[in-house]
């Protein structure tokens, strides 16, 4: 999937200052196919694995293995698929500029670049906030209905892991976005993002380092599923939360200085 041109501008965006720029980067994000093509996947994806999980549940219930646990919560391992569709749109929304050329007229039209990519940070985040609470109810009914009494949930329930799959998405595309800004290539920004995300909490956890398993449980993923489960193993909610927002501004303030200091 790529990112179309946008259409060339001439001076700054028609309104100017923040709001205007919020709605430059509003209306660039939404005439961009890929967009719609991540957001229909990752329901896709999250509802599609949030049904396997709940037969799995059920299935390993009846065989006698204790899978209690609210559907929500189980629901939420969904979530290990389907970030990635974040981390694809999130860092489209930023480098498919660079590789179509289109960030000169997007910097033509803003020109100050801290202006520019808290206004591009702004709209991805919200709209990956919102598109990962929708994605969260739907995946949990899903879950629910194929784990029966073993899944029985609350509507807090339902409603704390939906708030914390929108929060940990949102800051997840806010340091997609930063490393996006820095290495300027979509490919790359994936690549290293998924290693984060996936390969490295496996390898800490292969190498058996105690020392490793503890620096594992800082990385971004651990963090959001404490998030979105309201676990309090390896810490609580507050602690996964600033975890997240430090990922997140180092990523966006490494890319604010890069963006800072190098022509478009």
């Amino acid at each position: 999937m790529t990112a179309t041109a946008v259409p060339k501008l001439v001076g700054p965006v028609k309104g100017g200052g923040f709001k205007g720029a919020l709605a430059f980067e509003w209306t660039k994000l939404w005439s961009v196919r890929a967009t719609w093509w991540n957001l229909l996947v990752g329901l896709v994806l999250t509802v599609g694995f949030a049904v396997i999980v709940g037969m799995s549940a059920d299935a390993s219930a009846k065989k006698g293995v204790d899978v209690t646990m609210p559907a929500p919560h189980h629901a939420s391992q969904a979530f290990l698929l389907s970030q990635l569709t974040v981390v694809v749109l999130a860092t489209l929304a930023l480098t498919g500029e660079y590789s179509s050329g289109s960030i000169r007229t997007t910097l033509q039209s803003v020109p100050a670049r801290g202006r520019m990519l808290w206004s591009k940070t702004l709209v991805v985040i919200a709209v990956v906030a919102v598109a990962g609470f929708v994605f969260s109810v739907p995946a949990s009914l899903a879950a629910a209905s194929f784990m029966g009494e073993y899944g029985t949930y609350t509507g807090g329930e339902l409603l704390g892991t939906a708030f914390g799959a929108g929060t940990y998405l949102a800051l997840l595309a806010m340091t997609a976005i930063g490393l996006g800004t820095v290495l300027r290539s979509a490919a790359g920004t994936i690549t290293t993002l998924i290693m984060v995300l996936l390969a490295l909490p496996q390898l800490m956890g292969v190498i058996g380092a105690q020392w490793l398993e503890t620096a594992g449980d800082y990385l971004p993923s651990v963090a959001g599923t404490v998030l979105m489960t309201q676990d309090t193993d390896p810490y609580g909610g507050g602690t996964a939360l600033v975890v997240l927002l430090l990922w997140a501004s180092s990523a966006l303030a490494g890319g604010y200085t890069v963006l800072r200091r190098r022509d478009a």
